[in-house]
């Protein structure tokens, strides 16, 4: 699908002037209907770009407030007017309105004809959807599915202007505590939730196209995947990546992203291995809540080794060491699993954690010495304390599901 942005910037519409709502230009345009009825809204679904001449409106101001009103309401994607007989100019009140509600409103001038400037707006949607369409098609079987004969595949990213012989990287944008935002902007419905998702991409496209990257990508489920050229200076993805960020946190008020990297490869057969390492790079960085919005595959460190790990294993080992302590906390309404991981990550300083956890010095020493008698470790040991230290973060993972990846 197109935005209004781009309707705007492509040539044969160089007479099309933008004249209020500048802030709405990423809305995205499902159609153009042109329809010249004094009450058009009931014939409007919601994404479309209308297009009116004013003939019905016998240059009635409030009428036409009440057209731009109801197209905020019917979440359209723009508004087009005629200027000419019927509206000689858009009134200041009307331009107050959109400018408000980030509602663009275009001028067309009388003597463009509407029927060559819905063609063309069509024209350019049909053509970005089949091109979307083909590329997604492409990722699918490259990164989901990945059967396609290389040589075809490699015919085919050419096709598309790009060369798959140079070392590639799987990158993901993946919004998060997507279910409390979308609640908060009481999105309810699937035609809200799609127009949110076809946003959330073209935020990340129009945030591309800005720094000239020939980059392939596609929505899936929830989250935007991109096919990026490895840069032989690290920094230059993770800058592209962090503008992507900032632009949504700018375009859409109240939503976080992040963006995960998976490991460069230059054969094809390794691009699903890239794209499966920037999935667990998201699964980490929702385990550890890190600080940072964008982590790469080489920064997993241990993670590393226990994302490769059967997780029948891992759950035999969970058991080992740390299910002793779930069961003491089950049958005396203890807390000793959560004390162990705060003393942890606390770097065993037991001043910070009693603060962390909000109870007496003593009362801790007593939970630290339960926990070296029931699972029979010292916590000053440091290969005993490794060893608790790994089962509660294979706890983590096992609860999170993170292992559900098919290598």
């Amino acid at each position: 699908m197109i935005s209004c942005r781009e309707i705007i910037n492509l040539p044969s519409l160089s007479k099309l002037s933008l004249v209020a709502g500048k802030s709405g230009l990423d809305r995205v345009v499902r159609w153009v209907h042109f329809i010249d009825l004094p009450d058009v809204i009931p014939w409007v679904q919601g994404g479309e770009l209308l297009i009116i001449t004013g003939i019905g409106l016998n240059g009635d101001i409030d009428k036409l407030q009440d057209i731009v009103r109801g197209s905020i309401k019917k979440k359209l994607a723009g508004l087009i007017i005629n200027i000419g007989p019927y509206i000689k100019e858009v009134p200041a009140e009307v331009i107050s309105l959109a400018d408000q509600a980030g509602f663009a409103i275009f001028e067309l001038p009388w003597e463009v004809k509407i029927i060559e400037v819905t063609r063309e707006i069509c024209s350019h949607i049909v053509m970005k959807h089949t091109e979307e369409r083909s590329i997604k098609d492409f990722l699918e079987q490259l990164l989901l599915f990945p059967l396609a004969d290389p040589e075809v595949l490699i015919q085919r990213a050419a096709y598309y202007g790009y060369d798959l012989a140079k070392p590639h990287q799987v990158a993901i944008i993946s919004p998060t505590h997507l279910a409390e935002f979308l609640r908060a902007q009481k999105v309810k419905d699937e035609k809200d939730l799609v127009a949110f998702k076809v946003r959330f991409e073209h935020i990340v496209s129009d945030a591309l196209n800005v720094h000239g990257k020939k980059v392939l990508q596609m929505l899936w489920a929830d989250d935007v995947i991109l096919l990026m050229p490895y840069e032989s200076e690290s920094e230059k993805n993770n800058d592209i990546l962090r503008n992507i960020l900032e632009k949504i946190a700018e375009k859409m008020s109240g939503l976080v992203a992040t963006a995960a990297l998976g490991g460069r490869f230059e054969s094809l057969q390794d691009a699903r291995k890239s794209y499966l390492q920037a999935i667990k790079v998201l699964r980490f960085t929702k385990l550890q809540a890190t600080s940072s919005p964008i982590y790469a595959y080489e920064q997993l460190g241990i993670y590393k080794l226990l994302f490769e790990i059967e997780p029948d294993k891992l759950a035999v080992y969970y058991q080992e060491v740390i299910e002793p302590l779930n069961q003491y906390d089950r049958k005396n309404h203890m807390d000793l699993v959560h004390s162990l991981f705060v003393y942890l990550e606390e770097n065993c300083n037991a001043a910070k954690t009693a603060k962390r956890l909000f109870v007496h010095r003593n009362t801790l020493d007593y939970r630290l010495k339960k926990i070296e008698k029931i699972t029979g470790r010292s916590l000053d040991n440091p290969y005993e304390r490794l060893t608790l230290q790994l089962g509660v973060i294979v706890g983590q993972q096992l609860a999170s599901e993170s292992f559900s990846i098919d290598d």
